[in-house]
C-alpha cells in the first residue's frame, strides 16, 4: 500500500516540474518588440535589392552602336541544320570613353515564352578595348543538331561590354524567330545503300519470278514424241538384188559367162619390147 502511494507523489512531482519549465521557455514579445523586429526585416530586404539593382548590368548604353549580318545563310529566317552557322557582329563606339567588349553568348528560346530556354548556344569571349569614335567586328559561329529541325525557335544573342566606369552593359543584338529546317544534299551513304538493298531485293525477286513462270510453262507444253530417222536409199550395191527377169535369156548367159569388171578398174597399159624380153 505504501508503494503504490510513494511511486504516484513522484509522478505528481515531475509533471510539475516539466510544466514550470515550459513557462520559463516561453517568452512574451510585446507589439513594439514585434514591430521594430518587422522594420528591420524590411529594411534588410531593401537594402539588399538596392545592392543587387546596382550590381545588375543596363540593358544598352546609348553610345554604342551595334550591327549583326549573316554571312552563311543569307536568308535568317531558316537556319539549316547540320551546317556552321556564320555572322559578323559590328561595334561601334559613339562616345568619348573605352568600351570593353567581354563576350557573347545565345540561346534557344520558346517562341511564346520568351523565359523558357530551350539551348544555350555556344559563348565567345573577345576581351577587346574599342576606343572613341572607333568601330570593330567581330565572329561568331554557331551549330544546330538534326534534333531542332522542322521547329520555330527565338534565337537570343546577347553582347557583354563595359565602360570605362567599370559598369556593365547586356545588348541583345539579335532576338528574332527563326525556322529550323533540314537540308537534303543529295545521295548521301545511307540512301546509296538503301537504294542498293532495293535493288538487289528487285533483281532477286524478278529472278525468281521467271523461274516460276518457266517450271509453269513447262509443266503444261505436252512431250515431243522420238522422230524417225528418214530411210536412206541404198540401191543396189548387191548383185542378189537385181532382178534379172525382165532381160531375155540370151543377155543372161553372156553376163553370167562374162568376168565382172570394177567400173573404176583402168586397163592394163600395154607392156614395152624390152620388158617382154626381160620375162
Amino acid at each position: 500500500m505504501f508503494r503504490p502511494v510513494v511511486f504516484l507523489s513522484l509522478f505528481l512531482l515531475a509533471g510539475f516540474a516539466t510544466l514550470s519549465r515550459a513557462e520559463e521557455d516561453v517568452i512574451i514579445e510585446t507589439a513594439e518588440e514585434t514591430a521594430g523586429k518587422a522594420d528591420g526585416v524590411l529594411q534588410g530586404a531593401a537594402t539588399d535589392a538596392t545592392a543587387e539593382e546596382a550590381a545588375a548590368p543596363i540593358l544598352h548604353s546609348p553610345d554604342a552602336e551595334t550591327t549583326v549580318y549573316f554571312t552563311f545563310p543569307p536568308n535568317t529566317k531558316e537556319i539549316p541544320t547540320n551546317k556552321p552557322i556564320r555572322l559578323l557582329i559590328g561595334f561601334r563606339n559613339k562616345g568619348q570613353g573605352v568600351f570593353m567588349v567581354d563576350y557573347l553568348d545565345a540561346s534557344l528560346r520558346y517562341p511564346m515564352d520568351f523565359s523558357y530556354n530551350i539551348a544555350n548556344l555556344t559563348s565567345v569571349r573577345f576581351s577587346r578595348a574599342v576606343a572613341p569614335r572607333e568601330e570593330a567586328t567581330f565572329d561568331y559561329g554557331f551549330y544546330l543538331s538534326d534534333a531542332f529541325a522542322s521547329r520555330p525557335f527565338t534565337l537570343n544573342i546577347n553582347l557583354h561590354y563595359r565602360d570605362a566606369t567599370d559598369k556593365g552593359f547586356i545588348h541583345s543584338i539579335y532576338n528574332e524567330t527563326i525556322q529550323a529546317i533540314e537540308v537534303d544534299e543529295g545521295l548521301d551513304s545511307q540512301t546509296f545503300f538503301l537504294y542498293v538493298i532495293f535493288g538487289a531485293i528487285v533483281v532477286l525477286g524478278g529472278v525468281f519470278g521467271q523461274q516460276y513462270f518457266a517450271a509453269k510453262i513447262n509443266k503444261k507444253r505436252p512431250a515431243r514424241k522420238a522422230e524417225k530417222s528418214p530411210a536412206v536409199e541404198s540401191g543396189t550395191s548387191k548383185s542378189s538384188d537385181v532382178d534379172y527377169d525382165w532381160l531375155p535369156e540370151s543377155s543372161i548367159r553372156h553376163l553370167t559367162k562374162s568376168p565382172k569388171k570394177s567400173p573404176t578398174q583402168t586397163p592394163s597399159p600395154q607392156q614395152s619390147p624390152k620388158a617382154k624380153k626381160r620375162v
